[in-house]
This record gives C-alpha cells, sequence and structure tokens, in this order.
C-alpha cells in the first residue's frame, strides 16, 4: 500500500501534510489471547508520551486494557475483537486541533455507539512524525451489533476516503492550503516518485485491496460521514462523485465544511 503525500507547491519550504493510513484487525482466531489488550499496552507505553483520548471506555491505560481483556473474554470463538488504524497527522495543525481531528473521526466512525481508544504520538521522538493509534471496539453497548462495519466488503476503502475528507476539512478550517489524497501518484497522473511516511508501520505489514484508482464512486455513506464530522450535520440529498486525475471529490466551500 503506498503512503503519499503531495507535491510541495512552488516556493513553498518544510514539510507537507502526508496521506498515511493502515487498517487491521485483531480476532480470537486470528491472534493469542489478550492481543489486543497487549496492543493497547503497547500504544501506550510510557515513553512514548502520548495523548491519550477516549469514547465509552476507560482513558487510563491500565484501566483501559483490563476493560478490553474483559470484553474479549466475553466474546464469542471466533470473534472479531478489535480494529486498529494507524494515521499520520497534518504537521500544520498544532496538537489541540489534532485532538479534535481525531475524537470527531473516531465518532464518526462508531456512530457516537460504540467504543473507541486513541493514543496520539505528537511529542519526543514523534515531534515531527506526529500519528495516531485509534482501536475501535465495534460493539453497540445496548444491541451487542457492529456500527463501523469495518468487517464488511469495502470497508478499508471507505475508512480510508473519510480519512481524507477528514483531514482536508481540518486544514481548510485551519486555513492551510495544504490538502492531502489517498490515490496514488500513478493514479493521479503524476510521474514523479511518490514520498514515503516512515512511520511506525513496518512496510511489509500490507492491507489487499486499500489503493484506489480513477473511476472509484465514493460511497454515499462515506460522504455523509465526512460531511457530519467537519458540520455536525447531514447532506440534504445523496451526492456522487467520481475520482479522475487530480482528485476534487467536492467544493470544501459549497458544503461548508467547518470542523467543530
Amino acid at each position: 500500500m503506498p503512503t503519499l503525500c503531495l507535491p510541495r507547491p512552488r516556493g513553498q519550504t518544510g514539510n507537507v501534510a502526508i496521506y498515511s493510513l493502515h487498517l487491521r484487525s485483531v480476532g480470537r482466531t486470528t491472534h493469542a489471547p489478550r492481543t489486543a489488550g497487549a496492543h493497547l499496552r503497547y500504544i501506550t507505553r510510557p515513553e512514548a508520551r502520548a495523548d491519550l483520548l477516549a469514547g465509552r471506555m476507560p482513558t487510563e491505560r491500565n484501566a483501559a486494557r483490563r476493560w478490553l481483556d474483559r470484553e474479549e473474554r466475553r466474546d464469542r470463538q471466533n470473534a472479531r475483537v478489535i480494529d486498529k488504524i494507524t494515521a499520520a497527522l497534518p504537521r500544520e495543525l498544532d496538537p489541540l486541533q489534532r485532538r479534535g481531528l481525531v475524537t470527531a473521526f473516531a465518532e464518526r466512525v462508531t456512530q457516537g455507539r460504540a467504543a473507541w481508544f486513541a493514543a496520539i504520538h505528537q511529542s519526543g521522538r514523534d515531534a515531527h512524525n506526529p500519528h495516531a493509534h485509534i482501536v475501535i471496539r465495534d460493539r453497540d453497548p445496548e444491541t451487542g451489533k457492529r456500527v463501523a462495519l469495518l468487517s464488511e466488503k469495502g470497508a478499508c476503502r471507505n475508512i480510508r476516503l473519510l480519512w481524507e475528507l477528514a483531514v482536508n476539512a481540518a486544514l481548510e478550517a485551519q486555513g492551510s492550503a495544504q490538502r492531502v489524497t489517498r490515490l496514488s501518484h500513478a493514479a493521479r497522473g503524476i510521474e514523479a516518485l511518490p514520498q514515503r511516511h516512515r512511520g511506525p508501520q513496518r512496510q511489509e505489514e500490507r492491507r489487499e485491496g486499500e489503493t484506489d484508482g480513477p473511476g472509484v464512486s465514493a460511497p454515499a455513506s462515506t460522504v455523509g460521514l465526512a460531511f457530519e464530522i467537519a458540520s455536525g450535520k447531514r447532506p440534504r440529498r445523496p451526492h456522487h462523485f467520481i475520482l479522475c486525475g487530480i482528485v476534487r471529490l467536492f467544493s470544501l466551500n459549497e458544503l461548508q465544511l467547518k470542523l467543530r
């Protein structure tokens, strides 16, 4: 899976926002017991100096791990325990703005119902490589049903598109001219080699089907989620978009995307 950044505009110096997102899962049949809890312990290790956020589960690292271990024990034998997302955060945003972006994204992915936990690494060794580890426990606490649907067909494409839209909305809200795209240089007709995000993930850990190309329609439900992330409202009518050349999914000004 390519991890990309946009070409630097003429005359601009310094680093620009990059796009990098990895989605994986931990299951009871695919991983050893308490792997989900071990992952949470790793992303909250003291030396990482992580900024911790959570929704509908404990924020304190030890309490969060105990909670997750208890939830796993209640799962059926072939259950999907967690989904985990690692995403690069824009350097153009300050720490508080990054917290807002991660919180809004996690709340919309979980529909404000499922539990989630995030560790933002943006200080110390990661000051020049800000990124977020997001753990999603996809269970509605009342019904036990999934709401994020990250195991469904096309979920990886949808979540990558949703993150792209959310990041761009946040950048625009802060007055930054930078934009990110999940599309490869080849898909956008750019001959230059893409830059690679040297984040915490190993290059060999790749997920099939995460690269989109021209002619892919943006799922209406995903576009709706992105709209909600930025404005807290729902579109009045469905929108259909075709991606071609350099991506322009829609006019952010037209939809008045302002990250709350």
